[in-house]
């Protein structure tokens, strides 16, 4: 008899793939506007300060958002408590829920929905302006064109899209592993490119009097210059979108393991950062204006060759990318009546197709069933042994499966899954729109082309980043975890009243909390 011992989809992320699929979410196109924040900063000292505690700042967000999430997922009644080797089902929207209602439910997914869609805009026209040195090579654009989108650079936009659209509809980010590989790999030699060209420009004798422009300082020359790169330094580390949904697939989530995949993955982006960062400012010394772009390619020439295989390679990276923007919404919208429709759709069909050919092929079902004395039937269990978790403890491992999932997984042995699927039938269809491939696939695809239709249409990737704004990723970011977490916490203070060590550990997480809510809610 076949034994489904995870009772449902088990995980199978490792903090290796977990690593690179958050790096992929996190570093992109953003990091060639950090040269900018250096030299605005100050490349010596200020900016790799600024660089570090933005670091700190976000792995601490990161550690509220997951603890939020585990809090949400104890108070949920669906949902129960989860096994350590089972696939996680907490979701953003459902942690805004269960601390603030249904209203902030929406609002959170419209956030989440907002920012990916705008990001994946951004990113679209960003990959069109990657390509379109050698799209202008090969078809010369009209004059007076400028900058701006034409058919043919739009063209070559839609058929690299058109490669990437099947990674999309793929059902989980553990799967995209490979992807976010080669994404790091290709953003990793935009970074020695930009890097080899800007020492040689500082080494370089050259006859230009440019001693005048001060490329190495510690400090800004204003206040005004300070404030313009912070939310440069804080777009480079927003990924939070999709940090639930890489940990429901992260196996046997403990807080040592959690925390160690956070710091693999920020630390290893802050180095990355600082690295393309300074180096990419000191090329300031070689611009006419003594400062450099907030895309800091733009400041070379388009035939230089070694920059040409660095806009190569970041083209890859921004279309690896694109699943992992594409996905958060599309699973949002799998949650919606929409998506539940499609998922119907698809299951009525199936069940057409198969039902008379799984009449005909149902196995005999083997119940042992007794008769006593008193003519009453019973069906025999062995007893269960359940141990639930201390529901106050402050930490970041996954809570273990409530009795309704260990009776259901049981029952599954006794009685065959054929029987134990119609007790199950309530929970499987919370499941069944993430399960079905029609309305994945749809909804990928409305989500995916109809930003690339508006990128089209986009002259400038300052005109997304303008509409995006930093109000969204600070607000998806920092204040709505740190406010869930505080409300979702204040749950458990009966637990933590008799003090010791995890009371402690539990003042201080929301200490950080309300200091994150302190220093970014002025930043809206």
């Amino acid at each position: 008899m076949r034994r489904d011992d995870g009772a449902g989809p088990t995980r199978q992320g490792t903090i290796t793939s977990a690593s690179f699929n958050l790096l992929s979410s996190m570093v992109g196109g953003g990091s060639l506007s950090l040269p900018l924040a250096f030299l605005q900063a100050g490349n010596l000292f200020m900016a790799p300060v600024i660089l570090v505690t933005t670091n700190i700042l976000a792995q601490r967000s990161i550690y509220l958002l997951v603890k939020a999430g585990v809090y949400s997922s104890t108070n949920s009644n669906s949902d129960g408590y989860h096994l350590k080797s089972r696939k996680g089902n907490t979701k953003y929207e459902g942690m805004a829920f269960e601390a603030f209602g249904s209203k902030a439910r929406l609002f959170s997914m419209v956030l989440v929905c907002t920012c990916c869609f705008f990001a994946t805009i951004g990113y679209a026209v960003l990959l069109r302006d990657m390509l379109e040195p050698i799209i202008d090579a090969v078809v010369p654009p009209p004059e007076g064109a400028g900058g701006g989108p034409t058919l043919a650079r739009n063209g070559a936009m839609v058929i690299v899209v058109l490669c990437i659209t099947p990674l999309t509809t793929w059902k989980n980010l553990t799967a995209l592993k490979n992807v976010g590989m080669a994404s790091m790999a290709a953003v990793l030699t935009v970074g020695v490119c930009v890097a080899y060209r800007s020492i040689e420009c500082v080494l370089s004798d050259s006859d230009e009097p440019t001693e005048h422009f001060n490329n190495l300082k510690a400090f800004p020359n204003s206040a005004k210059e300070l404030l313009d790169s912070i939310p440069l330094f804080i777009s480079s580390f927003i990924c939070h979108f999709n940090v639930l949904p890489i940990h429901n697939e992260l196996r046997c989530p403990s807080s040592d393991r959690v925390r160690q995949w956070v710091r693999k993955s920020l630390w290893s982006a802050t180095a990355f950062y600082y690295f393309i960062g300074f180096t990419g400012s000191l090329h300031a010394k070689c611009t006419p204006t003594g400062s450099v772009s907030g895309n800091v390619l733009l400041d070379f020439e388009e035939d230089d060759l070694l920059l040409l295989v660095g806009r190569l390679c970041l083209a890859m990276t921004i279309t690896c990318a694109f699943p992992m923007l594409v996905v958060p919404s599309r699973d949002i919208i799998l949650a919606t009546r929409f998506g539940r429709y499609l998922s119907l759709q698809q299951s009525n069909l199936g069940n057409d197709r198969h039902h008379e050919s799984d009449l005909e092929n149902e196995p005999a079902i083997p119940i042992d069933i007794s008769v006593p004395s008193d003519g009453l039937t019973t069906i025999d269990f062995e007893p269960m042994e359940i141990r639930q978790p201390s529901r106050g403890s402050d930490t970041l491992d996954e809570p273990l499966l409530a009795l309704e999932d260990s009776y259901r997984r049981n029952l599954s042995e006794e009685l065959d899954d054929n029987f134990a699927e119609s007790l199950s039938m309530s929970t499987r269809q919370s499941h069944a729109a993430s399960d079905s491939t029609l309305a994945r696939t749809v909804i990928a695809l409305l989500v995916f082309w109809s930003a690339v239709a508006l990128a089209c249409m986009v002259k400038s990737i300052d005109v997304v980043w303008d509409l995006l704004g930093s109000s969204f990723s600070i607000m998806l970011a920092f204040l709505l975890p740190s406010g869930c977490y505080l409300r979702l916490s204040r749950r458990f203070s009966s637990q933590h009243r008799d003090g010791g060590h995890g009371f402690r550990r539990w003042m201080l997480s929301r200490m950080v909390a309300w200091g994150m809510i302190l220093l970014f809610g002025p930043l809206m």
